[in-house]
């Protein structure tokens, strides 16, 4: 009785006043110490009921109390020592599927296996608990063998089973295995079991099949906390956060209350969504629940917070957590990295090694971005010291990170070694880092032949091999390689995706094929402004000036939102082909049509097109009224004009603000220097050209393929 009602230390006590004791009273106290968590207890009084003076063999129910403090000290000597006690008493089938169980638990899986091969009568359970071992130790495979097996010897399949076989299903992506074992429980009369409906729902979705998933919540007769959960969980990781939503939503509407499961799932989701009013609002509810703090939901929420950009929140977040563990501090940290706040997540790395704790390799993934970002790369380097303390130098992501921050930091060869590496097993993402790692080093033609080896060693190319190649495509004007990797593209089914439509649409201009990017452009159904962008500065580059300003005119009819960067295009295309009334209108229509306010770059431009047509009035006068302050490549594109047109006093004032600017370019004395002579100011030509002298300055000399 004490010890039903947990209370341990009554029972003892009546337990050692006891003058003689039976098989019941020591089964009840060693039941009773194994379900409190004294194990160890447990473990010692099996060996008292033995070694007594009126020593008692234990029973099958003995040894069935006493399993679960096996399982939890998994100690495999302990085990192997009661088995051998098993063995020499010759117990009943029950006794032998608990072992399964102690073993499996215990991580040996292989001992598991050598009971349950050894055993004459197995029955449903043996199968059940044998199965749920190989999933308990990630060995998938393992139980789809012994259910074809069950299958094969008629065994009957009970809910273990059942659960096992779609759990491992579930996990090796198997549908018609998942869709067999489906069959199974229709025909156990076991499959509108909630238990069993939640497996064989999850084992659907995981498997893309979201419409059998649904189909089988739907028929449920009580749908729980856990089948909705299970559902919602399963929707997210089968990336269909925006069905998860809905679900959600049904289920408050159905008055069910979500617990911590359901909401680590639904912050998930609208993390990745940036649903910011849903997740404010289940914020709300996990306060009133009190289950904020919690460090599982406390983690969830820092790190959507966090993936959103609202950092006070996170950290208010953060702090609130009582327990924090090592997921707390990667939530803030991989948040700020991926917000380009760099200094911040270097930071709060910095903190986490001084409080004690220990990062694990997702720390080590979140702050190595963020050193090649800021390009710290002392800081990278005593991260990678510690990876190799650590043993994280084997982890495939985080050899992946130290490859992209070498590469990043301008330490090329470091990456190479790293890559180059005879134990690396290579994934997708580390041939990304190279190649991308190589084009930011301008080493283009190795970038190109990492690609081919990438696919020549049997790996597909992902869309970001693909974005990460084709710069180098575009640098070499490589226009044959570029249209094999476009066909490379379309073989994987990428030509329908915008980003990649993008890089093509460059790639064909910059190789000077401005038909190809036209015709591509034409094909694409889904655009966005950088389609319509790039497809723009590629009539800029190429002086096709008519059809720039025409496909802006349709990007205003098509309410494509407008950005700064259309409208340097277009303004360089208004330049190239010297459209200065059209060029003003649209410069003028930044700021009062689309309150865009013009950066310096846009002022250089419309600077450059005023000057190609000698307008220096009112070049004077738009540089006294801009609100900022003029930069070299306004005063510069002012000297160009006052070359064309032997201004030779406006260029003396445009070469000061140059010279207060960049004092140690020499282009600029020689710029001089020519406007003078052109006007046949030889004195002051002279006095340009040792003013180059007095500086200590050379002009850098020409040079000719001829």
């Amino acid at each position: 009785m004490y010890c039903k009602m947990g209370r341990l230390d009554r029972a003892r006590k009546v337990f050692d006043e006891m003058r003689e004791r039976d098989i019941v009273s020591w089964n009840a106290i060693i039941g009773g110490l194994s379900k409190d968590g004294d194990y160890c207890e447990g473990l010692m009084f099996f060996g008292k009921m033995q070694n007594g003076v009126n020593g008692i063999v234990p029973n099958s129910v003995t040894l069935l109390n006493l399993f679960p403090a096996l399982c939890k000290l998994e100690d495999v000597k302990l085990c192997k020592s009661v088995h051998g006690f098993v063995i020499r008493r010759k117990f009943r089938s029950e006794v032998y599927n608990g072992l399964i169980d102690v073993y499996a638990k215990c991580g040996s899986i292989e001992d598991a296996r050598t009971v349950f091969d050894g055993m004459r009568g197995r029955d449903d359970v043996s199968w059940g608990t044998i199965m749920a071992g190989y999933v308990h130790n990630g060995c998938f495979s393992e139980v789809l063998e012994l259910f074809d097996e069950m299958k094969g010897k008629n065994g009957v399949m009970n809910k273990v089973s059942v659960v096992s076989s779609s759990t491992a299903a579930s996990e090796l992506r198997d549908l018609e295995k998942g869709k067999e074992i489906h069959a199974c429980a229709i025909q156990n009369d076991i499959d509108s079991d909630g238990v069993v409906a939640t497996s064989l729902m999850t084992m659907y979705v995981k498997c893309g099949e979201l419409g059998m998933a649904t189909e089988l919540f739907r028929e449920l007769e009580e749908k729980d906390l856990v089948a909705w959960s299970a559902l919602i969980a399963g929707l997210v990781q089968s990336g269909f956060p925006k069905e998860a939503v809905s679900l959600f939503r049904e289920m408050l509407q159905e008055k069910l209350k979500p617990n911590s499961v359901t909401l680590l799932s639904v912050f998930s989701i609208c993390a990745e969504l940036s649903q910011h009013r849903v997740g404010k609002s289940v914020h709300c509810y996990s306060l009133k629940a009190g289950i904020d703090s919690e460090v599982a939901t406390g983690n969830s929420l820092a790190s959507m917070y966090a993936k959103w950009g609202f950092f006070s929140q996170a950290l208010t977040v953060f702090h609130k957590i009582r327990h924090k563990n090592v997921v707390s501090w990667n939530s803030l940290i991989n948040g700020y990295a991926q917000n380009g706040k760099t200094q911040q997540a270097i930071e709060l790395y910095r903190e986490l090694m001084l409080s004690g704790m220990k990062p694990d390799s997702e720390t080590i993934v979140g702050v190595l971005p963020a050193c090649a970002i800021s390009r710290q790369l002392y800081l990278g380097m005593c991260v990678h010291g510690l990876i190799i303390k650590s043993g994280f130098v084997s982890d495939c992501h985080v050899k992946n990170a130290l490859i992209d921050m070498y590469a990043k930091c301008d330490r090329l060869s470091f990456a190479e070694t790293l890559f180059n590496e005879l134990d690396f097993t290579k994934d997708e993402v580390s041939w990304n880092a190279i190649i991308s790692g190589y084009v930011h080093n301008s080493c283009f033609r190795e970038a190109l032949s990492a690609f081919c080896r990438m696919k020549y060693e049997g790996l597909k190319p992902s869309t970001i091999s693909i974005v990460s190649v084709i710069p180098a495509v575009s640098h070499l004007s490589a226009l044959p390689q570029g249209m094999a990797i476009h066909a490379c593209a379309v073989q994987m089914g990428f030509q329908s995706i915008t980003r990649i439509g993008n890089v093509f649409i460059d790639m064909y201009a910059k190789c000077g094929r401005v038909d190809l990017s036209e015709r591509y452009f034409d094909e694409m159904e889904n655009k966005d402004t950088v389609t319509w962008n790039t497809m723009l500065a590629g009539y800029a580059v190429h002086g096709h000036t008519a059809r720039a300003v025409t496909l802006f005119s349709n990007m205003r009819k098509k309410n494509v939102s407008l950005d700064s960067v259309t409208f340097l295009s277009v303004l360089s295309a208004c330049r190239h082909g010297g459209l200065v009334e059209e060029g003003k209108k649209i410069f003028y229509s930044m700021n009062d049509d689309f309150h865009i306010e013009p950066k310096l770059e846009h002022y250089a431009c419309i600077v450059d097109l005023l000057g190609r047509s000698g307008l220096f009035s009112e070049i004077l006068d738009l540089i006294e009224k801009m609100p900022l302050e003029p930069d070299a490549a306004i005063w510069g594109a002012l000297l160009g004009a006052c070359r064309m047109h032997s201004n030779s006093d406006l260029a003396e004032m445009a070469l000061n603000n140059l010279v207060r600017l960049e004092p140690v370019n020499p282009a600029h004395y020689v710029g001089l220097s020519n406007i003078y002579a052109q006007s046949g100011k030889w004195v002051e030509a002279k006095t340009a050209r040792l003013k180059l002298t007095d500086a200590g300055l050379k002009k850098i000399p020409g040079r000719s393929w001829i």
